[in-house]
Parts: structure tokens; C-alpha cells; sequence
């Protein structure tokens, strides 16, 4: 399993905190399963959350699956526009947030990610592990029987 720091926005962010959002949707996404330390933009700036991500799909290959469903093909064909893949959540944790100034204080060459970047045997990954302080439960999500529905919303 690989281990990046992943941006995000407020908003959508609230939403994985929420639960209503079950997978990621980017343009360009490893295949590999993934370990996200999540770090949310303006106006939280901060690193805040944990999230485990696995199963990438061609966003393309559900027009076939779910044919069937017009909205659902409305909205795939939209995401389409911007988007390739979307990942599964398998399972969000909040945490306490690491606020960007005592990031850029603590970690050396502090880089806010644009998108993605790997933290594999980092100093940061370390630090994260240690500062990092759990809160709430942990959100799991269920994809044995996923519904048009539930594809390309948010």
C-alpha cells in the first residue's frame, strides 16, 4: 500500500466527514491501494483526516454497467468532462488538524499538494503519525452492492 498526501477542498471535504462521499473522483489516480493523509485548502488549511482508498474504475466503463439508468449516464457523462477514475473510500477517520503554519514550522520544505503526492518513508509521513491524534469513528463504507444512485454524485 502506498501513502500519499492528498488535497481537497472544505466542501468537499464536510462531505467525507459527512459519509456522503464513497469515492474519489480525479483526472490522473494510481491503481494501487492507497493510505490519504488528507489536506484540506482555504479556509481549514490544515491537515486533517486519514482515508484508505482501493478499487480504481474507468469512470467510462460505468456508461455500460449502468446503461440503463439515464440520470446516472447524464451525470457520468459530466464527471466525464474532468474526470477519469474514481476510487473507492473504503473508510475515512477524522482527526485533529495539523494547521498549515505549524507544518511549514515543524516539516522542512512543507509542500502543500496541488493534487497528490507520495509520502512513502518520509519525514512527514513520520511526523503525521505521531502528531496526528484520532477523533470520532471511523466511517466504513460498503461496496457489495453499489446502485446507480450512489455513482458520480457530489
Amino acid at each position: 500500500m502506498r501513502t500519499m498526501l492528498l488535497s481537497f477542498s472544505a466542501d468537499v471535504f464536510s462531505k467525507l466527514v459527512s459519509g456522503e462521499k464513497i469515492y474519489e473522483h480525479r483526472k490522473v489516480f494510481p491503481s494501487d491501494a492507497i493510505e490519504a493523509y488528507l489536506y484540506v485548502s482555504a479556509p481549514i488549511k490544515a491537515v486533517r483526516g486519514i482515508m484508505h482508498l482501493n478499487n480504481r474504475v474507468n469512470i467510462e466503463d460505468w456508461r455500460k454497467i449502468y446503461s440503463y439508468d439515464e440520470a446516472a449516464v447524464r451525470r457520468i457523462d459530466e464527471y466525464l468532462l474532468h474526470d477519469r477514475y474514481a476510487v473507492e473510500i473504503s473508510d475515512f477517520q477524522d482527526t485533529m488538524s495539523i494547521p498549515l503554519e505549524q507544518l511549514k514550522k515543524d516539516v522542512p520544505g512543507f509542500v502543500v499538494p496541488q493534487m497528490y503526492y507520495y509520502i512513502d518513508d518520509s519525514y512527514l509521513l513520520d511526523y503525521l503519525k505521531r502528531n496526528l491524534k484520532l477523533e470520532g469513528d471511523r466511517l466504513v463504507h460498503d461496496f457489495s452492492s453499489i446502485k446507480s444512485n450512489q455513482i458520480c454524485i457530489l
